[in-house]
């Protein structure tokens, strides 16, 4: 049961930002300890992005680990998921000169079925990316069943049952471990879902109504180039969206790209995306790993902020980076 106190903060923050995942009662989440190691990055600029910040998070709690999204809120908390079945919720941490230094506050809870169950198994349990609808709700893509889940953190907080989101045409054909990796919602709440790709040119593109009675087809597609995949997908504060793609390879190791297209490219329609535009490429000697999440963000001045995230793949040679950029609108000389 919710106390007297936690049922207030909720209902308060409520009506001030609706569209805004509030945190559910205490109860229902388990603290864990995470440590903010800083990271040396080097060169801050990169093209047409400038560093803010970046951390390795650390912890010695095993449930941190696996991050596949997050979703960084205009007040500070953000909302992140696990390769295996496991909410994240906490606060980011600025300095005075709005450098991101951190996380606190950590929290996390098992994901649920249709039941409210705990979902079992790494295949049902595999969560890509989540996206924000315009009521506040959460939708999250798996990659391996290829499907669409919708949770209401704000009335059921984690323990509430997923109801189901909008089918999705052709995806029994993608890989198992290479699916519905990149999501995020429209300004009308519209899914924009993204597969993964691999050794083609392109990779499928669906725009899903939440009501969709059948199945929908995909009608366009984003570019791939370079070995490089479609990790996930956001959506920009000026309605367009942010691409996050990454590469591995063995000798190679891992590698990143930032880009961004427009609300109009996308409803377009065309079999390809026109006019994807290139923010950053992320590669060594700047520290990188297996970047999975991308969230975008409006900063207090009117800046664009990115915040992207790895997966270690519960890895002691991998690392769980958390770096924040900021998008310039020249490009670098």
């Amino acid at each position: 049961m919710r106390t007297a106190q936690s049922l207030i903060l909720v209902l308060g923050l409520s009506a001030c930002a609706q569209s805004q995942p509030l945190p559910p009662s205490a109860d229902q989440w388990r603290a864990i300890p995470v440590q903010s190691i800083g990271v040396r990055f080097g060169d801050p600029r990169l093209d047409r992005l400038l560093f803010r910040g970046g951390v390795e998070l650390r912890s010695s709690d095993a449930a941190l680990g696996g991050i596949s999204d997050i979703k960084v809120m205009e007040d500070g908390r953000f909302i992140a998921t696990s390769d295996t079945g496991e909410w994240f919720d906490g606060a980011i941490i600025l300095d005075a000169a709005g450098n991101f230094t951190g996380v606190a506050n950590v929290r996390t809870a098992l994901m649920r079925d249709e039941r409210g169950q705990p979902l079992e198994g790494k295949e049902a349990s595999d969560a890509a990316d989540l996206a924000q609808l315009p009521d506040g709700r959460i939708a999250l893509s798996f990659e391996q069943t290829q499907t669409i889940r919708i949770y209401d953190l704000n009335r059921d907080g984690p323990f509430g049952a997923a109801i189901p989101g909008p089918q999705l045409a052709g995806v029994q054909l993608l890989p198992a471990n290479a699916g519905l990796e990149a999501m995020t919602a429209a300004d009308d709440g519209a899914l924009v879902v993204g597969a993964e790709g691999g050794d083609h040119p392109t990779t499928p593109v669906w725009i899903a109504p939440l009501d969709a009675a059948a199945p929908v087809s995909s009608t366009t597609s984003f570019p791939l180039s370079d070995g490089f995949s479609l990790a996930s997908l956001d959506r920009l504060p000026n309605g367009d969206f942010v691409a996050l793609e990454r590469f591995s390879a063995p000798v190679i190791g891992a590698r990143a790209r930032i880009a961004r297209f427009t609300a109009a490219a996308l409803r377009a329609q065309t079999p390809i995306i026109q006019g994807v535009e290139q923010l950053a490429a992320l590669d060594p000697p700047h520290p990188v790993d297996n970047f999975e999440g991308i969230s975008a963000v409006s900063m207090p001045n009117g800046v664009t902020r990115l915040y992207i995230v790895s997966d270690n793949n519960f890895s002691a040679r991998q690392r769980t980076y958390l770096f924040a950029f900021d998008i310039v609108d020249a490009p670098a000389r």
